[in-house]
């Protein structure tokens, strides 16, 4: 009879989603020690620096905002493709719409009656 062999204790490896998470918290304690020290630089500014980057963040933020309209529109607009609509047409109210639902009014009954 062969010697059996021994098995070799299995080295655990950490698993992706794990080292994932763990480099999300390390990313996420390097942009606030990042945004920590640009602050930090922006008290050393003056006034008209400090107008300069406010104008900048602004045409930034003004940027960012337009990209993110774009790209809702055209996932509206892809969905609409997708099941072979138009978009007025998710938009719009026909006329053989349903009657809206909703609680109908009690009327009060006068003392008197």
């Amino acid at each position: 009879m062969p010697a059996k062999k021994a098995k070799k204790p299995s080295a655990k490896r950490p698993s992706r989603l794990r080292q994932a998470a763990k480099q999300v918290a390390v990313d996420a304690d390097q942009v606030r020690e990042d945004l920590n020290q640009l602050l930090r630089s922006l008290e050393t500014l003056s006034v008209e620096a400090l107008r300069e980057v406010s104008e900048r963040a602004l045409a930034l933020i003004a940027e960012k905002t337009g990209d993110e309209k774009r790209s809702l529109i055209g996932g509206v607009i892809g969905g609409a493709v997708s099941i072979g609509e138009t978009v007025a047409g998710l938009f719009s109210r026909s006329g053989d719409a349903a009657p809206k639902k909703g609680r109908t009014r009690k009327v009060r009954k006068e003392a008197g009656a």
